[in-house]
């Protein structure tokens, strides 16, 4: 069958172009609100199993992490490896709201402040992130019960299960002298990262 031609010029006619279907606008604006929530979702599955931002919200770690700053929050290395001594962790159920501190003595330590320094197994156990003040281990009014196994006022044994925290800043940190040990399963993650306010910049 022959191509039919144009009348004026004899020549073969153009071929018709292809006619876009009325509703393709509606495909692609279908196609952008799959795209947006295929990203909202892989977002909210990033903070909920990878990576989680975090606000400090109180001095109790300065001067390594100050009140306001922002940090990134690993949640999945702790699924492939133990929570170690020196590590900075978000944890939850001591308070309304999650919080940040250093974990200072793992299950089985064995701790005690002697002379405004922590020992650790026998051993000076104090951080170079340690904020150094005067009565560095006399928290601010009211102080730790000094009647509870945890104020460290004599050899304390950290149970299983259990991590001790404690702030840099220990003159006005809220921690684990106070209310106790952090259980594993309270544990969020790992701090690793200030990425807020830029200035501040660094890793932990």
């Amino acid at each position: 069958m022959e191509a039919p031609t144009d009348p004026q010029t004899g020549l073969p006619a153009p071929a018709a172009p292809d006619q876009e279907p009325s509703h393709s606008w509606l495909r692609t604006l279908l196609e952008l609100a799959v795209i947006g929530a295929a990203a909202v979702a892989l977002a909210f599955l990033v903070q909920a199993f990878v990576v989680k931002p975090f606000v400090i919200p109180t001095p109790s770690m300065a001067d390594t992490v100050l009140s306001g700053d922002r940090v990134f929050v690993d949640r999945i290395s702790y699924h492939f490896r133990g929570v170690h001594r020196g590590d900075v962790v978000v944890f939850t159920g001591h308070g309304p709201i999650p919080l940040l501190k250093r974990v200072v003595g793992l299950p089985g330590d064995r701790l005690i402040i002697r002379n405004d320094v922590l020992y650790v197994n026998g051993r000076v156990a104090d951080m170079h992130t340690v904020r150094r003040t005067q009565g560095a281990y006399e928290p601010t009014e009211p102080g730790p019960d000094t009647a509870e196994p945890w104020s460290l006022q004599r050899p304390y044994t950290v149970p299983a299960g259990r991590y001790f925290v404690m702030g840099d800043n220990r003159t006005n940190s809220d921690d684990s002298r106070y209310w106790g040990t952090v259980k594993r399963s309270e544990i969020l993650g790992r701090a690793f990262f200030v990425y807020w306010p830029p200035d501040h910049w660094r890793g932990l």
